[in-house]
């Protein structure tokens, strides 16, 4: 009778000691997330602001250039992310064909469904 009386404490404790532990994987995702986003805003930063308002407020500084938190919601996700893999093809004929790796396409995707998130 007394071993049944421990178990659930011992199990209390192995919990306590294991959630820190489970904790972890997601806190690195987090941070992983964070980084990817930061960097996609970088690349559009570089490559794209010129033109396009490239946060979650203001207008694009070239008038008829859409904003790119606007670009999530006429694509689908995977259609997007092919887009900018191959160069995003556009009829107004100054806009710059660039081929993102795939890396930075993850990294765009992520910085702009999380303005889409915003909304």
């Amino acid at each position: 009778m007394a071993a049944r009386m421990f178990r659930p404490v011992q199990t209390v404790i192995a919990i306590l000691l294991l959630a820190p532990l489970l904790a972890l994987p997601a806190a690195a995702q987090a941070a992983d997330t964070a980084t990817l986003r930061s960097r996609g805003q970088a690349l559009l930063q570089a490559h794209c602001s010129r033109c396009h308002a490239i946060t979650a407020e203001g207008d694009s500084p070239l008038k008829g250039a859409p904003p790119l938190r606007t670009i999530y919601a006429r694509f689908a996700p995977r259609e997007l992310q092919a887009e900018l893999r191959e160069g995003l093809v556009s009829r107004h004929r100054d806009m710059p064909q660039i081929d993102f790796s795939d890396e930075d396409a993850d990294a765009i995707l992520a910085y702009l469904y999380a303005l889409a998130l915003r909304k």
